[in-house]
């Protein structure tokens, strides 16, 4: 879904690196947000938040009806096993394997980490709002510039390997480092975040749509395991498990990436001359 919205944006802005800034800092203030509006509305019933994420959808439906110009349909047709086709790609196959492991540490800190916390709602909606703020600015204004003095498969591999650290921390510290390496986790997912993001648009010489569906279909599988198994993990074992699983997924995904380089590094010249031609059509006019 992130990936088709930065397509979509990505016309607007005038091209995929415009876009997955702008999509980044707006998706990381989102969830700083968020926590805060939750816990206001939450604090006079437990159903106001969900009139309130009703409500707020709501709006976002109608600010693209207005504002966003209709996308020119594709030349070629697409079927439903396209996407699955484009993971035949050995670099977007890859891409999704490492991001389906780091999706489910993401999930278990967004999860299953608040009821670890067991703060009151303002409290938590503090937490997340920090959080948040830190994951919006080391997505659009760190990741950049660790991209271009490391390049984008070190900076991943190295910010899956401190997130595992930080959520493995987080699993035995005391309450207070919980909250501290909580909020911090915010920074290495912020990290991940732009860095999946341009690999799963630009790794294959896929169409973007196609290519996003293809990587999404795999990575929410973990999203949807992860608040599944995160409690599960503890009643089958203690309170420290399911952050022992989460930290060694991100090990996982970071493997992944170390193992799989070769096929994560692309002909850059030839796809950006194939992607800067899509992102030409559709652009606003002032």
């Amino acid at each position: 879904m992130k990936e088709q919205a930065c397509t979509a944006v990505g016309a607007a802005a005038g091209g995929s690196a415009a876009a997955i800034l702008l999509y980044e800092s707006a998706l990381g203030l989102g969830m700083a947000c968020g926590p805060l509006l939750g816990a206001l509305l939450g604090n006079a019933s437990w159903r106001y938040p969900f009139f309130g994420t009703a409500f707020l959808m709501a709006v976002g439906f109608l600010c693209i009806a207005v504002f966003l110009k209709e996308l020119p349909k594709p030349v070629q047709k697409t079927s439903l096993l396209d996407p699955i086709k484009a993971l035949g790609h050995g670099g977007l196959a890859s891409a999704a394997v490492s991001s389906f492991f780091y999706n489910y540490t993401f999930f278990t800190v967004l999860a299953f980490t608040p009821f670890v916390l067991d703060m009151t709602p303002y409290r938590s909606g503090g937490v997340f709002f920090a959080w948040g703020l830190l994951l919006a600015v080391s997505s659009v204004l760190v990741a950049p510039r660790l991209q271009r003095r490391f390049g984008s498969l070190t900076v991943l591999g190295g910010s899956l390997v401190l997130l595992a650290v930080d959520v493995l921390v987080l699993g035995y510290g005391s309450h207070t480092t919980a909250v501290v390496c909580t909020i911090l986790s915010g920074a290495f997912i912020g990290v991940n975040n732009t860095v999946y993001t341009e690999l799963a648009l630009g790794v294959s010489d896929a169409p973007r749509p196609v290519a996003s569906a293809g990587y999404n279909f795999v990575r929410w599988f973990a999203a949807a395991a992860a608040p599944f198994f995160a409690p599960r993990i503890e009643e089958w074992s203690d309170i420290h498990m399911p952050f022992v699983v989460a930290a060694v997924s991100a090990v996982l995904g970071a493997a992944v990436v170390v193992v799989r380089r070769k096929s994560l590094t692309h002909e850059v010249e030839e796809l950006e001359v194939r992607h800067a031609s899509e992102d030409s059509v559709g652009v606003f006019s002032n």
